[in-house]
Parts: structure tokens; sequence; C-alpha cells
């Protein structure tokens, strides 16, 4: 099962975290194509604040027949990404869409480039099966996978 379109539906699974009301704003950490503002902007509707960030003791691996990653805990490993700031409860709607059901987010703590940590939330990979033990490569995927991508989620 692919992605589903952001504009097809609204995702309405469990999840790891807390159902958020309009009064709630949560970080969110991106490892694969939210990273890329020009992404996010078309998913969320807006680029909120963001820097650099990183996520310890987690991996980013390339998805069977993707150009999109996955991200599992790992002991030791590191995943570099971006860290939005303050989004709302709609705007975690369009992300839960966006990424489907082979996500769930959880909680975690980054640490932006200034070595500060703070909360946020990322959707790691929730399926048994479907991922490749090789890293995922931002500027592959910013070259060459965002084509492909783009005709088939955007």
């Amino acid at each position: 099962m692919h992605r589903a379109r952001l504009l097809l539906r609204l995702a309405s699974r469990g999840s790891v975290v807390k159902q958020m009301d309009d009064t709630d704003r949560t970080n969110v950490f991106t490892y694969g194509s939210l990273m890329l503002s020009f992404v996010f902007q078309r998913v969320v509707g807006r680029c909120p604040q963001s820097v650099e960030a990183v996520l310890d003791h987690w991996k980013r691996v390339r998805v069977d027949q993707e150009t999109f990653p996955a991200a599992l805990p790992a002991s030791g490993e590191q995943v570099r990404g971006i860290l939005w700031f303050d989004l709302s409860a709609a705007e975690i709607e369009r992300l839960d869409a966006f990424e489907g059901d082979h996500y769930r987010r959880v909680r975690v703590q980054v640490s932006d480039v200034s070595g500060h940590r703070h909360s946020a939330q990322v959707y790691q990979w929730s399926r048994e099966a479907g991922l490749i033990n090789e890293p995922w490569d931002i500027d592959w995927f910013k070259t060459v996978g965002i084509k492909d991508f783009s005709s088939k989620y955007l």
C-alpha cells in the first residue's frame, strides 16, 4: 500500500501519541521528503520555523520500491533531519494523512545544531517488512527520487 494522497483522505488511525485539540501545538522531526520546504509547504499548507536537528539512537533506511525512507530506533545510530516547530492539530492531521498507515507518530527528543534538546514527534515505520537495510540519501532524493515521488504523492 502506498502513502495516501493528502487531499484524498484524512487518516483516522490509532496513534502512539494522544489525540490533539485545537489549542495543542507540537514540534515534528522530519527525516525524508518532508525535510524539503516545498514538500512540507504542499502537505501542511505553510512552513513554520525550523532548524536542522539530530535524532540519536535511530536509523534511516530505504523503503522497498519507494523513493522515501523510514526511520527506526537503532542503538548507536543517528538521523539528521529538520525540526519543524509549533504545528497545530489540523496540521498534524494533514501529516498523518500524508504518512498513511505505514507510519505512526511517537515522541522523541532531538538536538538542534546548537546542542539544545527539544521534545518532538517523529513518524516511525510501523510495518514488519518492506525495508531495505541500506541508508537513504537526501542528495539522491533531491536530484533523482523527487521526480517519481512528486508524481505519486504531490
